[in-house]
Parts: C-alpha cells; sequence; structure tokens
C-alpha cells in the first residue's frame, strides 16, 4: 500500500496567514493570473472563518467555497466556480487547535469551552485511538528466568470479523515465537519474538517478573484495524473514514495522532482536487494555482499556515502541470516577497468608514 508523506517532512514551518496569501498574490502576478475568482476547501468550523475572509481581501475578491465540514472536498462546486471568474487560485487543508490534550488538538471556543479542533477528524479519530490504546495497556511484557515473555489477552487472540464499529486485528507473528507456552488468567504467554527484542533491546534488559504494559512498543506493523466500510455513504464522517482508513495504523501510533490525521487528510484531499482537475474539469486555458497545508488555530480568530502541497497549471496544459511537495512548496512561495492590498479591509468589504 501507498505510504503517506513522512511526518518530518509534513511538518514545515507554520507561517503567518497574510504572508502565505501575500506571496500566493505576488506569484501568480508574476504568471499573469487575470480574473481571479479564489476558492477556498476548508472546514466549516468558526475558526476559519477570518482566514477565509482575509484571502478574499488579498485577492479583492469573496471566496468561492468547495469545502464541507472536516475539510471534505467537494469538487462538484468547481464548475460554478470557475463560472465566476477566469483563472482560480484555490487554497486549503485540515487544521488543528493547540494546545495538544492527550494527542488531541484543542481550541477555546467564545463561549469559553475548550474542546477538540478539528472536531470532526476527531469523531472520525477517537474509536481508532481508543482501541489502539486499550491494547498497548492490556499487552503485557514481562521476565521469567533468564527469558523474555509476552501476555497476550484472549480478545486479541480471536480474529475479528468486520463490523460496523473498528476492531483491533494483531498480528501475533510478529510479537510472539511459537506456540503459547501456558494459559494465564486472562490470555497466553508466549515467548516474546526474538526480532521485537533486539529492536528493543534496551528496554526489554530492563523487564522483571512483574513487567509492564507494552505502550507504544506495540507500533503500526503489529496491528491492523478491521471495520466494514461504508463506500457508498455520503455522511461526511463515513467519507472521511473510506479516504483514510488504510492509514489507521499509522495514524494512532503516531505521537501527534490528531495532527497525523488532518496531515493525511489533506494529502489525500488535495490529490483527489488536482486529479480532479486534470481528469475531469473543463480547464479552457485557465490558469490554476493550488496550495494545500494545516492551519493552525492559535484561537478561534487567529490561525498560521504550514504549507505542504502545490499546483501549478498553466493554460490549461495538463501534461505540463507541477506538482510541489512539501519542502518544495515552501521554497516556492518564500521566493518571493508578500504583496498585501493597498486598500484596507473595510474597504474591500464596501463599508464606508465616514
Amino acid at each position: 500500500m501507498i505510504a503517506p508523506p513522512d511526518v518530518r517532512l509534513l511538518d514545515q514551518p507554520a507561517v503567518p496567514v497574510l504572508d502565505v496569501y501575500g506571496r500566493m498574490r505576488a506569484y501568480t502576478r508574476s504568471k499573469n493570473f487575470t480574473g481571479i475568482q479564489p476558492v477556498m476547501w476548508q472546514c466549516s468550523d468558526e475558526s476559519q472563518g477570518i482566514k477565509r475572509s482575509l484571502f478574499g481581501y488579498v485577492y479583492n475578491c469573496p471566496v468561492f467555497n468547495l469545502g464541507r465540514v472536516g475539510a471534505l472536498l467537494d469538487e462538484q462546486r468547481l464548475l460554478p466556480a470557475s463560472q465566476h471568474g477566469q483563472d482560480l487560485v484555490i487554497f486549503g487543508g485540515s487544521h488543528i487547535g493547540v494546545p495538544e490534550i492527550e494527542g488531541i488538538g484543542h481550541v477555546e471556543r467564545v463561549n469559553g469551552s475548550v474542546s477538540p479542533c478539528c472536531g470532526m477528524l476527531y469523531r472520525v479519530l477517537k474509536d481508532y485511538l481508543q482501541l489502539y490504546r486499550r491494547a498497548s495497556m492490556l499487552i503485557r511484557l514481562f521476565r521469567e528466568g533468564s527469558s523474555q515473555r509476552i501476555e497476550i489477552p484472549y480478545k486479541y487472540l480471536f480474529a475479528p470479523r468486520a463490523a460496523k464499529h473498528p476492531q483491533l486485528k494483531l498480528h501475533l507473528e510478529r510479537l510472539v515465537e511459537g506456540n503459547a507456552l501456558r494459559d494465564s488468567g486472562r490470555g497466553k504467554v508466549y515467548r516474546l519474538s526474538s526480532e521485537f527484542a533486539t529492536q528493543h533491546q534496551f528496554i526489554v534488559r530492563q523487564l522483571d517478573a512483574e513487567g509492564r504494559a507494552i505502550h507504544d512498543l506495540l507500533d503500526s506493523d503489529h496491528f491492523t484495524f478491521v471495520q466494514k466500510i461504508d463506500y457508498d455513504s455520503q455522511e461526511i464522517g463515513d467519507l472521511i473514514t473510506a479516504s483514510v482508513f488504510g492509514f489507521m495504523s499509522e495514524i494512532v501510533t503516531a505521537a501527534h495522532p490528531h495532527r497525523r490525521l488532518a496531515n493525511i487528510h489533506t494529502w489525500r484531499q488535495f490529490h483527489c482536487l488536482t486529479n480532479y482537475l486534470t481528469d475531469n474539469f473543463d480547464l479552457g486555458k485557465r490558469n490554476i494555482f493550488v496550495v494545500a497545508g494545516l492551519t493552525i488555530d492559535h484561537s478561534v480568530r487567529l490561525n498560521s499556515i504550514v504549507p505542504q502541497f502545490g499546483f501549478v497549471l498553466e493554460g490549461g496544459q495538463v501534461l505540463e502541470a507541477e506538482y510541489f511537495g512539501p519542502k518544495e512548496i515552501n521554497a516556492l512561495l518564500n521566493d518571493f516577497q508578500a504583496e498585501l492590498p493597498e486598500y484596507s479591509f473595510m474597504q474591500y468589504a464596501g463599508v464606508s468608514q465616514t
């Protein structure tokens, strides 16, 4: 299966919103974009509202929306968006709040409550994360004489059947060697895999008879999730789940699982968008510039952006389209000085200040 971009590659520096938009404006001016319609796919969360307004301010045109809750792309909205302008400048991606609490990004709402952000991505993630964390606490490593042992609860020894709700399927052969040595009160005891012991020898050497939970030594190679995915559902949570399900074991074992899910979701949606643009969209002679990345919500009003992906298509020439990875899109934007409007935001909004 294809692997998503490395965590370290996607964790580029966060940049102020207007700096990103100003550099995008400078780039599109250098490429002679005309009749620009700014377009955005983002979550419907209130924390994204000012960011969207500023995008329209920089391009002096209200933004057309391609996004739904959870920053789920609706590529069918591209056709009406294209009827409102000539060249398209598109920004989008997932968002996550700060601070992080137990691996989940949070933001303070205007009513004073602190809640997960993006809430939709958290709802997709939480069941998988709970299953993983429970397994990491229940599987036990210990020493018996001079040998290392692993105790596997019975619930992980039976192959789960795919159902509506996810279940964790353990790859037993990657954790144990040979048949079970004996039964314990809650499962079976095995010899610990020599490969596992070698990989984690510093920790394994410190085991005693009481032992310890396997915790984060249970990595993505040791299990998968089993679930009956409804690929025909149009419910937003189901659509997001279907898109990222194959990466869930890697997501829940990440140091920052909520952020990893947001990054992988952006990566998937970005390529859905560019595939649609190159294969199904009536381009004509349009110029199109896409920047995608993670929005960091410092509050419901203040954001910064981590640019991660880029796409440029000039004059409708599909075969000459350029794709930019995390380092490349940042290098491209950094080649330009941010250009901001001479008019005020209130003037852009048509509000008289007299």
